[in-house]
Order: C-alpha cells, then sequence, then structure tokens
C-alpha cells in the first residue's frame, strides 16, 4: 500500500506565535516622576535618570529642552529647583505631591540636597595650600544664597590653614542695577591691585572662566600671577576657556541621584531628612590654571614638582633629594616648613588621591589600582588608603558610588 506524502504549504497565516516572554511585553513604570530644572545639569539629570531606571521610573524631563514646564501626563513625585523660577514653583505648588527640592531655597516642607560648601571650600583652600599660595581669594558677586554660603565657608577655611583672605567683590560700590560690563572692570581693577601670586577660587566654572578672561585684558599671567578654580568641572565650560580651567568636581551627579532616593523614600512613605541633604564633592580636577608652584625655595619647588611628576613611579625620597643640589636632611627640614608635611606624606597623599579616583570612577580591581597608583601591592595600598581616609578601599569605593552610580 503506497503511502500518500501530504505536503503543507506554509504561510505566515499559520506558524504558530512564540509565547510572549517578560522582554517583549511593555511594562507599566512603576511611577511617573516629573523633572523640573530653573537651571539645567546634564550631571544633575544624568544622576536623576540612573535612580530613575533602577527604580522603574518614567521620568519627564522634557521641560529641560522646551519652555513648558507643564508635564504630558500626572505625575506622582517632583524633582525640582524651587526658588529662581516662579512658573516651576507656582506648578509644583498646584500638584500637592511629594516633591523633593535641589538647591539653596528652603521650600517647606519639601525636602532638600545642596552642595557641601564647607567641604567644597576645604577643597579649595587645601588645592591652593599645597601650591604654596599665601593670598587666596574668592570672586564674589553675591546673587545667591549658595555663593554667600560657599565665600564663607571658603573665607573661614582660610582662616584655618592661615593664609590671607581677601574678598573680590564686583558689586562694591557700585549701584545696584549696574550692567556687567561694570562689573567686569571691577574684577579687573581687583586683580591688578591684589598682591601676587593670587589664587582666586569662584562659585562656578562661569564665574571662574570671567577672572580668566580679566587677567587676560590687563596682561597677568594665568597660572604665573594669577591661578584659578571654579565648582563644577562642566567640561566644556573648563576645557575650552583661553587657559584650561580647574575646577572642583561638586558631584552634580550625586545631588540627582540623592533627591531621586529622597523622594523614593517620600512616595513610599519613610521618613526623610528634615534639613539639607548635603552631597559631598569628589575632588580637584587639576587642570593648567592652577597647576603651578607657589613656593618661595627653589630647592622645596624643584622635589614638589619631582614628587608630583613621578609619585606614581616606585620612587622614594632618597631619589627625589638626589635632584636637589642640598644635603637630604636639609631638604626634608625646608619640605616639612614650606609643605607642612614631609616628603613621604606627600608621596603617599597623591597616590591615596590617584587611587581615590580610580576607586569610584572606574571598575578596576584593587591590586590593579595600587600598582597603577605607584603602590608596590594591594597590602600596602590598603594600609596607607585606610591611615589616611579612615577606609579601606573597598569601603571607600561602596560608600562613594552610591551616590555616583546606580
Amino acid at each position: 500500500m503506497k503511502t500518500k506524502k501530504l505536503i503543507r504549504t506554509v504561510t505566515a497565516a499559520n506558524i504558530p506565535l512564540p509565547l510572549a516572554s517578560p522582554t517583549h511585553l511593555t511594562r507599566t513604570p512603576a511611577r511617573r516622576i516629573l523633572l523640573l530644572m530653573g537651571w539645567y545639569s546634564i550631571a544633575i539629570h544624568r544622576g536623576v535618570a540612573r535612580y530613575a531606571k533602577q527604580a522603574e521610573w518614567a521620568l519627564d524631563s522634557a521641560s529641560v529642552r522646551n519652555a513648558s514646564a507643564a508635564p504630558v501626563w500626572e505625575p506622582d513625585g517632583v524633582i525640582a529647583m524651587l526658588g529662581p523660577n516662579a512658573e516651576i514653583a507656582s506648578l509644583v505648588a498646584s500638584f500637592k505631591l511629594p516633591t523633593v527640592n535641589i538647591g539653596y531655597q528652603d521650600i517647606s516642607p519639601a525636602p532638600r540636597v545642596a552642595n557641601d560648601n564647607k567641604a567644597i571650600a576645604e577643597l579649595a583652600v587645601q588645592h591652593f595650600v599645597e601650591r604654596g599660595f599665601q593670598h587666596l581669594a574668592f570672586y564674589f558677586k553675591g546673587v545667591s544664597k549658595c555663593e554667600l554660603e560657599r565665600k564663607e565657608c571658603f573665607q573661614a577655611a582660610c582662616k584655618s590653614a592661615n593664609r590671607t583672605f581677601h574678598l573680590i567683590d564686583a558689586r562694591a560700590g557700585l549701584p545696584k542695577n549696574s550692567p556687567p560690563a561694570a562689573l567686569f572692570a571691577q574684577l579687573r581693577k581687583s586683580l591688578v591691585t591684589l598682591p601676587k601670586p593670587l589664587a582666586v577660587t569662584a562659585e562656578n566654572d562661569d564665574l571662574a572662566a570671567e577672572v580668566i578672561f580679566a587677567s587676560h585684558e590687563d596682561r597677568l599671567l594665568v597660572p604665573e600671577q594669577i591661578a584659578v578654580l571654579g565648582v563644577m568641572n562642566d567640561e566644556l565650560r573648563c576645557n575650552f576657556t583661553t587657559v584650561p580651567l580647574s575646577s572642583i568636581d561638586d558631584n552634580a551627579e550625586g545631588m540627582g541621584f540623592t533627591a531621586a532616593e529622597l523622594l523614593d523614600q517620600l512616595m513610599s512613605g519613610k521618613k526623610v531628612p528634615s534639613g539639607p541633604t548635603r552631597v559631598p564633592p569628589i575632588g580637584v580636577v587639576t587642570r593648567q590654571s592652577t597647576d603651578i608652584l607657589a613656593i618661595e625655595n627653589t630647592d622645596v619647588a624643584m622635589a614638589l614638582k619631582t614628587i608630583w611628576t613621578r609619585y606614581r613611579e616606585p620612587i622614594n625620597v632618597e631619589e627625589v633629594s638626589m635632584g636637589v643640589p642640598i644635603s637630604y636632611r636639609r631638604l626634608h627640614d625646608l619640605f616639612q616648613k614650606y609643605v607642612g608635611r614631609s616628603m613621604s606624606e606627600e608621596i603617599a597623599r597623591l597616590r591615596v588621591e590617584y587611587a581615590a579616583r580610580q576607586l569610584v570612577g572606574t571598575d578596576k580591581k584593587v591590586h590593579a589600582i595600587a600598582v597603577e597608583s605607584g603602590f608596590p601591592d594591594a597590602n600596602r595600598m590598603v594600609k596607607v588608603f585606610r591611615r589616611i581616609k579612615g577606609l579601606t578601599p573597598g569601603q571607600f569605593r561602596a560608600f562613594s558610588r552610591r551616590r555616583t552610580s546606580a
């Protein structure tokens, strides 16, 4: 008996569809969050977005690209900069939703996230003290609560470091509504008359760039006569001034992440801090505008320059002293006098600071970072790191990344 061969035409209609897997389905977001920023920061936005991805939120950030702050759908919570923008403040008030405020305006009862200005000021002063500056100035326009607080913290840090504080007040003696050109002329006058070498810190990178421009107008050399430090570390700003600008990374991304973290707690009915949550800065990113040594003693300056250039190599204090035309003992005493610590302490400090940046900014293993930082091995780095930072490298990485990445 012959068997019939059945031939079946395969078409799209008769191919069975695979069962849908979770990855093929559109998820309903856990919550819908509105991001309203009267002053835009890509770093803050990135920090909020990272937490939103972790929490499976839908994030409406359209207001950062258009003039309207109105959301496209009803939000469950809001992250905003309240205070400077009346439209945003009015809109947020109308929602009556859980809200976290980023900035310096206390808009009760919204919890607030802000910079740690005390830590920022101390970093700035330490940066210039390490370079031997005696005269430190703060460029001040007096237009924000943040600027006032940062100035006061900087002045206090100068006093603690036994350095001379100078205030460059662009508005001093001028009418209230003076044009920007008048303020710029006041800045130029101050830079010309203040003692040199002078180290200037500004509230942010934009104001620090003004100091560089003003210095050039009067042919003051940056950094040889005027060293300039900003805050924010906006790479598009810092790398495109006439002299690349050193800046403190104020951890704006960490501010965004922390604000989102607080909002999540608020929406879940958990208790959140009543006062401002201060996010510590990451550190100073050194570029040409402060890459100078203002140390009177040339032998110490030579030794310090060698250490800064070669600290990631297997170098020791004896090798450093070989490049200086005085005895090791004399150099040791002078270094302690002018720098405030020994040569070995300076080498260890630089290695730890480099390792700290690698721990936060990369996924490299501790042993790899140890060798790259100049330590002979990971065990040695752990001991020195704990002595200087108070934490092991692993603890430091975990603590820092809690706020700087999701």
